[in-house]
């Protein structure tokens, strides 16, 4: 992993917080007294890293979470293995994702309509309330290490396939309650 990786991934984040379509926020006040930035080291990553249990299918561990008065974003990473990962797309109902991978590549869906969808609901992973479904009539493309993807709320996504085990680092952005 490279710094030029993870420096990219939370410039992206800090961006999409800033232009998520408010932009009344390019003049308001901050929402709390936050004076600090707060840090991902690619040690802290690391360290993630080596707490997955090898033979976990799916692995999904928050680092940090920063509730910054308007928004919630928490840092996450994350491992699939190919075959014995539940091939279901999700959609969540708040929550901004951006993937950033790390290792491993895989076709990656999104778009199109979910059908069959059933509630769950992802707050341990700080993925909010979230629908479980299939995607009919979405767009998929190739992603592997490097490449990055922002997933709004509302888009359905999934891995459609695997070309081996794929590690990535996720941005979870929550907006407010309505």
């Amino acid at each position: 992993m490279t710094g030029l990786c993870l420096h990219t991934a939370l410039v992206l984040a800090a961006t999409l917080i800033w232009y998520s379509g408010h932009t009344s926020l390019l003049f308001a006040k901050p929402a709390t007294n936050a004076t600090t930035a707060t840090y991902v080291t690619t040690a802290e990553i690391e360290a993630a890293l080596r707490q997955m249990p090898p033979t976990s299918t799916t692995y999904d561990k928050p680092i940090k979470t920063v509730d910054t008065g308007a928004y919630k974003v928490t840092i996450v990473v994350l491992r699939r293995i190919p075959g014995k990962t539940a091939d279901s797309a999700l959609l969540h109902d708040r929550v901004t994702e951006v993937y950033q991978i790390l290792t491993g590549a895989g076709m990656f869906e999104t778009g199109g309509a979910l059908v069959d969808g059933k509630p769950v609901d992802l707050t341990s992973e700080a993925a909010g309330p979230s629908i479980r479904g299939t995607i009919q009539g979405g767009e998929s493309r190739r992603m592997g290490p490097g490449d990055v993807v922002v997933i709004p709320p509302g888009v359905p996504h999934r891995f459609s396939k695997l070309e081996g085990t794929i590690t990535y680092l996720v941005t979870r952005i929550e907006a407010p309650r309505p």
